[in-house]
Order: C-alpha cells, then structure tokens, then sequence
C-alpha cells in the first residue's frame, strides 16, 4: 500500500510539472491548492455515514478548447462509521487514499461544472467518478457540491478549496 501512495505522489509531481506550450517546465505555487470538507455516505444493502476527506492538487496552465481546466487531486478519505442497516454485510466504514483528475468547465465567473474521474486505493479500492458544482467566493477560496461514485460507496461531498 505505503509503495502506491509513494508511487501516485511521484506521478503527481511530475504531471504536475508539466505546463504548457513555452513553459519553463517548473511548478508555479499559484496553481496548488488544498481543501477539506465534509462527506454524506452511502453504502448499499449496509446503510449511511457522515465522513469526511481532504486533498491537494495543481491545476494545469493548459485549457482544453480554450476554457476547460484540468487538475491533479491527490487525497484521503473516511467514510465514517455507517449505520448498520443490514448485519450481513462485514463492512463498517471505507478510508484510503485517491488520486483524480478533474475537468472544470466554465459555467459563469463565479460558477464551475466540474467532472472527475481517478482511482481510489483504500478500502474501496477501486475506480471513482464524480460530478459537481464549484462556486468561487474569490481567486483564492471556493465551494465545491459534488457527487462520487466509488465502488460500493457513494457519497455527497460538500468542499472548501484554497489556493496558494
């Protein structure tokens, strides 16, 4: 496990370290954020928790069709302890590490719609997708709603985002 998350951080600084077309090829710190927020989990046939993750990523300086960002998260998360709707299932709660790009596609200057797709390499191992919303209070501090899908759990994610 400790092998992957070192190999997935490895991998993360060097995407990150490419820019786009003219660049010096060095990471510029405007572009590293970190968040946190709180999660609402389900796990089918077992029930729901409260959990909760952060994250750190680095948004690229390139723009798909001149206006779609994309970034590199890298993060934890802790489902919470689910209330036990069904005693068959042995499984109580899901953590571990993840690694996604996300898409941020313009939908005004304040509001983003974003798409995420990554792999999640803890309990839920397994491929993530996600969608949401990103609100922007300023340059340097947003919002985001979003909605991850994991192997077998699920969850609404409410995140605050800061930027460097």
């Amino acid at each position: 496990m400790m092998k992957k998350i070192i190999f997935l951080l490895v991998l993360m600084f060097q995407a990150a370290s490419v820019n786009a077309e003219g660049s010096d090829g060095t990471i510029d710190a405007k572009r590293i954020y970190a968040g946190g927020g709180l999660s609402f989990n389900n796990l089918s046939g077992v029930g729901s928790s409260n959990g909760f993750q952060f994250f750190g990523g680095y948004e690229f300086a390139f723009k798909l069709n001149d206006d779609i960002s994309t970034a590199l998260e890298l993060g934890y998360m802790d489902s919470g302890k689910f209330d036990r709707l069904n005693a068959a299932p042995k499984v109580s709660a899901a953590k571990g590490m993840w690694l996604a790009a996300v898409e941020s596609v313009p939908l005004s200057n304040k509001t983003d719609m974003l798409v995420r797709l990554g792999y999640d390499f803890g309990d839920d191992d397994g491929l993530l997708i996600g969608t949401g919303v990103r609100y922007k209070f300023t340059t340097k501090v947003a919002m985001r709603m979003e909605y991850v899908a994991r192997q077998h759990v699920s969850g609404l994610q409410a995140d605050v985002l800061f930027k460097f």
